[in-house]
């Protein structure tokens, strides 16, 4: 079967990148049961919860750029609005280039940041 590129495809490989990922690491992996929620999964990692936030992004140039927005689009179109900060602990990138997950706190960055030595 053909690999799609379709947006969702991208995010739930990322997803599932992220929670191998925290596995390896030791977490316990806690899913929601609505694709509604701000976060993506929850990882409990000494006796504390994180609400994680997963992105998937590319490098482009040699850099990956992560923008702590959301997007979506139904019948009105295309929307994005800002990442509710307070509503999640992290954010998770899959990089396909390296196959690596990269962990940010949101509340430590503007509205965007661009990191050169993950795409390294």
């Amino acid at each position: 079967m053909a690999t799609r590129h379709h947006t969702k495809d991208k995010g739930d490989l990322a997803v599932a990148k992220v929670q191998a990922d925290l596995i390896e690491r030791g977490a316990a992996v806690l899913l929601p049961f609505t694709e509604h929620a701000p976060f993506d999964l929850v990882a409990y990692i000494d006796e504390s919860f994180y609400r994680v936030q997963v992105k998937f992004r590319t490098a482009k140039q040699g850099s990956v750029i992560v923008r702590f927005s959301t997007s979506w689009a139904d019948r009105h179109g295309t929307h994005i609005r800002p990442m509710p900060r307070h509503e999640v602990d992290a954010v998770a990138i899959y990089c396909p280039e390296t196959a690596q997950c990269y962990y940010l706190d949101p509340k430590e960055y503007g509205t965007s940041v661009t990191d050169e030595k993950t795409a390294a």
